[in-house]
């Protein structure tokens, strides 16, 4: 009977322990206006991942441009995976508009960490010049503007894709991921833009060295093996 008691006290427990590890960490979504960067910025959404940005007019005194925007952190997807999938931009006038996608509150992985980054501009049309996809890692945990260590920046002026892997260190944790898209507008016009930004922990030299002795061992007994 009490056998049964604790396999039932642990099935109820089990989901709330799932429940809390699997706690959404908070995404945030900041736009300025303005010829320098940094600008002064608006919060124009926030919350547990994933999130959605209705369209959105940002970012200034002109509001010379409409927002929308998706992106996802952890859950659902890996700790230490953020993906902006869609970021469009549509401009009334010139100006020149930096909207920085930031996750925060990561702790894993730590310590050296190899960072992918995924830039993608999927259209740019009318009075949109040029476009600057940037990535960063924030030791700090910052938001905003971007205070981090820069992964990986790339600019079009058309259609196009840049893929790059950049291994940067983390700090002790928590910190955040932060992506950073600069839209350049002479006037009135359009832009869909992408940032995923992946990463996976790099081993470290003491642990590929002990994987290696392991292999090398594993070598020498089937050596012996084969020769008795």
């Amino acid at each position: 009977m009490r056998t049964k008691l604790s396999i039932a006290a642990a099935l109820v427990a089990a989901p709330l322990l799932w429940a809390a590890d699997a706690q959404a960490l908070t995404i945030t979504i900041n736009g300025g206006e303005s010829p320098t960067f940094p600008p002064t910025f608006t919060t124009l959404i926030a919350g547990d991942g994933p999130i959605t940005l209705a369209p959105t007019a940002c970012c200034g005194a002109a509001n010379s441009f409409i927002v929308s925007a998706t992106a996802a952190g952890t859950p659902s997807l890996p700790s230490g995976q953020l993906d902006s999938n869609t970021i469009d931009i549509n401009s009334t006038g010139a100006g020149t508009l930096i909207v920085w996608v930031t996750e925060t509150g990561l702790t894993t992985p730590l310590g050296k960490v190899m960072f992918t980054s995924g830039l993608t501009a999927n259209t740019l049309a009318g009075g949109i010049s040029s476009v600057t996809l940037s990535t960063f890692v924030s030791s700090t945990d910052g938001i905003s503007p971007p205070n981090g260590t820069p992964l990986d920046k790339a600019t079009f002026t058309g259609i196009g894709s840049q893929t790059a892997s950049t291994v940067a260190a983390t700090g002790a944790g928590p910190y955040s991921l932060q992506k950073v898209f600069t839209v350049h507008a002479t006037g009135a016009g359009n832009t869909s833009l992408g940032i995923d930004l992946a990463s996976r922990a790099v081993p470290e030299p003491t642990s590929l060295a002990i994987v290696g002795t392991g292999l090398v061992g594993l070598g020498l007994l089937r050596k012996r093996r084969r020769i008795a």
